[in-house]
């Protein structure tokens, strides 16, 4: 019976031994992940999409701001918001792919999922300012139509940025 028990408390402890072994070996593995991750992120790159990218979301935010309650768009301002907001989409989008190209195999493949789910924002963010480039060019803008599309874009930047480790850029620590 002693035996037994032994034997059974044996197995117990090299259980609780090689769980804590893997258990280590994972959370080293995450923060080597992570490490590389937070070392990514000061690529000038990536640095310089988040600054595009933080001004995409200020400019849809001030637009969907003057059109939202609004009788009636202002069309210059309507098509200069715009107009940044396709700038630094675009800007956004090619620095971002420079940015992917400095990534190793390895981080894209850790990456992959959250990468395809901003693939997926950045295509519906291109569609959605294409739409709001047509409508502010229009004739006479639909001032609800330019608000909705205006916050839809904010919204898009807004799950990016919470992918991203954290809320909008605007929380950004200036160094002086």
């Amino acid at each position: 019976m002693k035996t037994k028990a032994i034997a059974a408390l044996l197995m117990t402890l090299a259980l609780g031994v090689l769980g804590a072994t893997t258990t280590t070996a994972q959370g080293k593995k995450e923060m080597a992940h992570d490490h590389m991750a937070m070392e990514m992120a000061k690529g000038p790159h990536h640095v310089l999409a988040m600054a595009y990218h933080h001004n995409l979301s200020t400019f849809a935010k001030a637009l969907h701001e003057q059109a939202a309650g609004a009788g009636s768009v202002d069309v210059d301002f309507a098509n200069a918001a715009v107009a940044e907001m396709r700038r630094s989409f675009d800007q956004m989008k090619k620095h971002h792919q420079a940015h992917m190209k400095t990534m190793s195999a390895e981080m894209n493949a850790a990456m992959g999922s959250m990468m395809q789910q901003m693939e997926t924002h950045r295509t519906e963010l291109d569609t959605q300012l294409t739409e709001l480039e047509k409508e502010t060019r229009s004739a006479k803008p639909d001032v609800k139509q330019v608000a909705t599309l205006a916050a839809s874009v904010h919204a898009h930047c807004d799950a990016m940025a919470k992918m991203h480790g954290g809320g909008q850029g605007s929380k950004m620590k200036m160094k002086m």
